[in-house]
């Protein structure tokens, strides 16, 4: 057992050692998790366990065994207890084989790796050997165990409850009612949470919940109501997606919050008929409605973009295996970015900086503030000590929601210095940005959409965070992760120009896109001269 110790600390000390050096020589961060130290002797926490289908509740006891991290840990005879799974151990590999009916889920000591029959997955944090017995991150329950058995587990970190089985709704109800020529649907939530709407085809309206568990059979809707025709609800891995099928008459649509953020608000509106009589068609005639419902919740005129390279002076940000720092990679992307879009749209643009210097956090979404940008986009690298992790990730203000986020939320808030914003500052700006929270994930998933598919990278998905450079922004604002230099394939494309330029044309064409999305269009009066033709 003392040589066992001593090799996994010789191993934790060597997974340190190679973070750091990985970062500058300023000692820079270049990974979210570099700051995870095993903390060994954390004392037990009472957490409470809830059957869904039984109603029983139990109390057992974790651990958080990494220092920095919340995540919490329990014991593999726990799990195995908790899931009526056996369990086969391998001293000499020091691997562990849960197996669940019959399907199983092997995992090691000291290492993120899960293995089972239809592949491997990698944890954002280890497994650990704690006490003669593996203890097992509860990321591994709730996003690998529960898939892989069909079955949906739930943790909430406030409360410390896992619930195993029906989650825990937070999407609850839907109830819709008639306005005049208007319809009204009320989606009412357990919690404040973000979202977004789009209308991907004509008489289709659909409504992402950031983080929502939805109620199916409660939050739909067959009958038709009003301009709503149906609604149906679908549960995705991390959110909530609501499918409305509306009457061709809709031609726009706006959302809005009530109950303190717990309750989403989507209004339907008929087309404007003009009140002068349409001319009669000569013979047999075809009425095409083909244009989707357009959202104007958050009608604007895009006129200023900000751009904001991350890092720079001293703060080199994350620095790749052979020498790329962030700090350049974001500056030299944002400058190709403002050409691209100078030549190709009417557009201002501001960087928040020009050159090679520090700038505080603050400073940052201060200046974009006083520029009065429309658009705050800030624009980063991603870092890890795995070297095999990479792709495209957009952010969003809102409190981080999985573990890795929370990673390089504290990474990116660490580095850029200044006094992180407090509770008080971060839900006072939080409700600022809620007013912004619709168009800043719109944005984000305009981005990543744009990005992934024109440069073909993977796809790694809109996440929320309380990014330090977000809070104060007064404008929809996203954060965008371009890749990880810790990666040596991305790190050579992101040091070269000619990607980098490849990718600012991808991101202006996001930022077009978006403007198109939520432009005023205005329809001027026909002048009645035009020719009809055979209208009569």
């Amino acid at each position: 057992m003392k040589g066992t110790l001593m090799t996994r600390n010789i191993l934790w000390a060597g997974l340190a050692l190679a973070a750091v050096v990985c970062g500058s020589a300023g000692a820079q961060q270049t990974s979210p998790l570099q700051f995870f130290q095993p903390d060994l002797e954390a004392p037990p926490v009472a957490l409470t366990v809830h059957f869904a289908a039984t109603g029983e509740t139990r109390a057992i006891a974790g651990r958080e065994l990494l220092a920095g991290s919340r995540e919490m840990y329990l014991r593999s005879a726990t799990v195995a207890t908790l899931l009526n799974a056996g369990r086969f151990w391998d001293s000499g590999m020091r691997r562990l084989e849960l197996k669940v009916g019959q399907v199983g889920f092997t995992v090691t000591a000291d290492s993120r790796l899960v293995t089972t029959s239809e592949g491997q997955t990698l944890l954002p944090v280890p497994v650990l050997d704690n006490r003669g017995d593996l203890w097992l991150p509860l990321t591994l329950l709730v996003d690998v165990v529960g898939p892989a058995l069909g079955d949906r587990l739930r943790w909430d970190a406030q409360t410390r409850r896992l619930t195993l089985g029906v989650p825990e709704y937070t999407v609850l109800r839907l109830r819709s009612e008639i306005l005049g020529r208007a319809t009204a649907v009320h989606i009412h939530c357990r919690d404040p949470l973000g979202y977004r709407t789009e209308s991907p085809q004509p008489g289709v309206i659909e409504l992402k919940i950031y983080g929502g568990d939805v109620n199916a059979a409660a939050v739909g809707q067959t009958r038709r109501r009003g301009l709503l025709l149906s609604a149906r609800s679908r549960q995705q891995r991390d959110d909530a997606v609501i499918t409305f099928r509306v009457d061709d008459l809709v031609s726009r649509y706006r959302t809005y919050t009530a109950d303190e953020g717990r309750e989403i608000v989507l209004v339907l509106e008929e087309e404007q008929i003009a009140s002068m009589p349409a001319p009669v068609p000569r013979g047999r005639a075809q009425v095409n409605i083909d244009a989707a419902p357009r959202d104007i919740t958050h009608v604007e005129e895009l006129r200023t973009v900000v751009i904001d390279p991350g890092h720079g002076g001293h703060d080199v940000g994350a620095v790749g295996p052979h020498g790329i720092l962030e700090k350049d990679v974001n500056l030299a992307v944002a400058r190709e970015l403002r050409s691209w879009l100078k030549r190709e749209s009417d557009l201002e643009v501001v960087l928040t900086r020009e050159r090679d210097e520090h700038q505080d956090l603050a400073a940052r979404a201060e200046a974009a503030n006083l520029a009065d940008g429309d658009l705050f986009i800030s624009l980063h690298c991603n870092s890890w000590f795995n070297d095999s992790a990479h792709g495209l990730e957009t952010y969003f203000l809102s409190p981080a929601q999985s573990d890795w986020a929370k990673s390089v939320e504290a990474a990116e808030n660490a580095a850029g210095g200044g006094a992180p914003a407090d509770d008080v500052e971060f839900i006072v700006w939080e409700l600022v940005q809620n007013r912004f929270i619709s168009a800043s994930s719109h944005l984000a998933e305009t981005i990543q959409a744009q990005v992934t598919s024109d440069l073909d990278v993977p796809d790694r998905g809109v996440r929320q965070a309380g990014f330090r450079v977000l809070v104060g922004a007064y404008m929809p604002a996203v954060l965008v992760e371009m890749g990880f230099v810790s990666h040596a394939g991305e790190e050579r494309r992101l040091g070269d120009r000619r990607y980098q330029q490849r990718l600012a044309a991808s991101l202006g064409r996001a930022v077009l896109a978006y403007r198109e999305a939520t432009a005023l269009v205005e329809v001027e009066a026909d002048d009645g001269e035009e020719d009809h033709g055979g209208w009569e």
